[in-house]
């Protein structure tokens, strides 16, 4: 018999966690010696590469043209930077374009009169941008490949813009960070962003529907005949966020939880805790929360993701909790906390909520990995 060699279970973790680059220190905890590390180093299997590097599932993602369309089928979306980017560029500006992907944003500024466009991209689609510049005629776009963490920049920038909303917004902090990072650098005093600032709402939601398609309903109930809610009491069935499109109708309180400001904030914002009541005056069921999010994309231009608009590729995100009766004028609170898992390299977001006559402290919490 040929012998085969494959992954353990700790190198498979390994693999895992090296979506997103890690210390050397974390890598030796995780059983990676340096003399191994060294000998990957030399077979070109794994480089030096600063923390903004968007993780490799991401990468291959975002360098595809299913995801690239995606996103430019969007029209309320796409159409949206459009305008904003015609409000904030002037004839003969430079612009930076942070994550440039397909390169539509940066077209979007050549053509509303830059005089120069630094489209930056780390994945394989900066080829496609290139192309597609040229085959445009649009000679003012540059694109600039690599690491947004090494971009220099060629004076000051008169704008600095990008696309980095992850599904519920604050998946792609690392996006974020290296806009960030571009931005300190290299936006003039008085210089505009694209987007200004963000707003993240969470909904209260009564839909059996969710509840037993999407949440912990199944398992509550016989399952052909047969009882299967163990799965639930020993936790061993935990249901995540789903993207989807929410019904408005199913919607019964809905409140802002955080805000952003692109132009003076920074990633470090996207972990926030706060406690919010979400108020049910006709009564009902409470089965967890529908998320969505606003960008202001310039001054008083809104790109809402709620689903009482036209739907976007973000959709809306549920997190779905255990069911609660909630009297007529009473209410469920909710204690929120958004965090990354520093293992994982991932935004988490953590929920604890109380309904009538209960305290939060003494409730479980659910956490929900943002990816």
């Amino acid at each position: 018999m040929v012998s085969r060699i494959g992954l353990t279970r700790s190198g498979r973790r390994l693999l895992s966690d090296l979506r997103m680059a890690m210390t050397r220190e974390d890598l030796e905890v995780r059983g990676l010696t340096d003399s191994a590390l060294q000998a990957l180093i030399a077979a070109g299997l794994v480089e030096e590469q600063s923390g903004l590097v968007p993780p490799q599932d991401y990468q291959d993602t975002f360098s595809s043209w299913r995801s690239q369309k995606g996103m430019l089928v969007d029209d309320p979306r796409t159409l949206a930077f459009e305008r904003a980017i015609q409000t904030a560029v002037r004839p003969g500006d430079y612009v930076i374009d942070v994550g440039t992907g397909s390169g539509i944003l940066s077209m979007f500024a050549a053509r509303s009169g830059a005089g120069k466009v630094h489209a930056l991209e780390y994945t394989a689609m900066a080829d496609w941008a290139e192309r597609l510049a040229a085959a445009n005629g649009l000679t003012a776009i540059q694109v600039i490949r690599g690491d947004a963490a090494d971009y220099q920049g060629d004076g000051l920038a008169d704008v600095v813009m990008g696309e980095f909303a992850g599904m519920w917004l604050i998946e792609e902090w690392w996006h974020y960070a290296a806009f960030v990072k571009v931005r300190d650098r290299l936006l003039r005093p008085g210089g505009r962003v694209v987007p200004q600032a963000a707003r993240l709402f969470l909904s209260a939601v009564d839909s059996r529907k969710l509840h037993y398609e999407r949440g912990w309903g199944f398992f509550d109930q016989p399952v052909y005949g047969f009882d299967f809610s163990d799965v639930l009491r020993s936790g061993a069935h935990r249901p995540g966020r789903y993207v989807l499109s929410a019904e408005w109708r199913s919607l019964v309180c809905t409140q802002e939880i955080a805000r952003f400001d692109y132009l003076r904030g920074n990633e470090r914002d996207y972990v926030f805790e706060t406690e919010v009541a979400f108020d049910y005056p006709a009564g009902g069921m409470f089965h967890g929360f529908i998320g969505h999010f606003d960008l202001e994309l310039a001054p008083g231009q809104i790109l809402s993701t709620s689903c009482g608009v036209r739907e976007t590729h973000w959709h809306q995100s549920y997190f779905p909790m255990p069911a609660r009766h909630v009297p007529p004028g009473q209410s469920v609170v909710a204690r929120l906390r958004s965090f990354i898992d520093t293992d994982a390299r991932v935004a988490k977001f953590a929920i604890r909520v109380a309904g009538v006559g209960e305290s939060l402290d003494s409730q479980a919490e659910h956490v929900f990995a943002l990816e």
